[in-house]
């Protein structure tokens, strides 16, 4: 590899980094800073979808379209998926647009007391992907449509709405950092 790696026969340090990254798997590729703080664990993700290592050093975007390359970041904790009704590329941009904010406002929220962000936000719109992940969660076709989405937990939470704000969307999140939503079943 061109790149400094812990040999897998080296036990004792795999553990211990496994412990200290929350790593549990591999191939795991996680990128740190010069002082040691993770910029992303999701360095695969991350070279597949930036071949040419235009984002590098790919820290974490406020907002991600969901697609097959980044749909493994569903089971690392809960997810924020907004659901439009689009099919080309480029018409999820304004998706993108009504909950970079709010995304951008609790990333900031969370590095400020150097935690990890509690949540990951996602725009889907209409592909085998989502059509696949609705299937799984039991979710209705409805487009615009918000959830969160925790697959550890097994729970989702839908935000039921006709119109979907930037205030509904802020107070969906908010209600659910502060646990005051009641999941459904997965």
């Amino acid at each position: 590899m061109p790149w400094l790696a812990v040999p897998y026969t080296d036990e004792a340090r795999r553990s211990r980094l496994n412990r200290l990254y929350g790593i549990q798997g591999i191939p795991t590729l996680i990128l740190l800073d010069a002082d040691g703080h993770m910029i992303t664990r999701q360095g695969r993700v991350e070279i597949l979808n930036d071949p040419d290592c235009r984002l590098f050093p790919w820290h974490p975007r406020p907002v991600l379209e969901l697609n097959e390359s980044n749909a493994v970041q569903l089971h690392e904790g809960p997810c924020l998926v907004l659901f439009v009704d689009a099919e080309e590329e480029g018409e999820l941009e304004p998706a993108k647009e009504l909950i970079q904010p709010i995304a951008e406002k609790i990333m900031a929220k969370y590095k400020a007391k150097e935690e990890e962000t509690p949540l990951l936000f996602f725009v889907a719109g209409e592909d085998d992907m989502s059509d696949s992940l609705r299937d799984y969660t039991n979710l209705p076709e409805a487009a615009p449509l918000l959830t969160i989405l925790d697959m550890s937990a097994r729970a989702k939470y839908v935000k039921d709405v006709e119109e979907i704000t930037p205030a509904v969307v802020e107070q969906f999140v908010s209600d659910f950092l502060a646990e005051e939503l009641k999941p459904e079943p997965i």
